[in-house]
């Protein structure tokens, strides 16, 4: 496990939280937020260093963000997803395909239809 690249994606998650028109997430509010020191965010961020305590602290902080803990940790995470999907999330697309299959077959109903009656006429 590469410590810096670790600590390089913790800063940059930091960085994309609040966008696109929101707060920034500064180390201050992170700090706030989570009881962490600038002194320990710091040290998380540039070199992947700090307790395992503040490490773990930091990386609940950002699942509960909805980011993906193995895209964090991954040493090669270029097919794993950023965020999580959450079984509700999944719930709605689900319902969401469901949705839009019913109405493409209501839409080629009406076109077979339509096909079989100009044949048959």
């Amino acid at each position: 496990m590469n410590k810096e690249l670790i600590g390089r994606r913790l800063a940059a998650l930091r960085d994309e939280l609040g966008y696109p028109g929101g707060e920034k997430w500064t180390q201050a509010r992170v700090c706030a937020e989570t009881g962490l020191t600038q002194n320990m965010l710091g040290r998380l961020e540039q070199a992947g260093a700090g307790s395992i305590e503040a490490f773990i602290t930091y990386l609940l902080f950002f699942s509960k963000h909805g980011y993906n803990l193995n895209w964090i940790l991954q040493p090669d995470n270029a097919h794993i997803s950023k965020r999580s999907i959450s079984d509700s999330t999944k719930a709605v697309d689900l319902t969401t395909v469901v949705s839009h299959l019913v109405n493409i077959k209501q839409v080629l109903d009406k076109e077979i239809d339509h096909v079989v009656v100009s044949l048959e006429g």
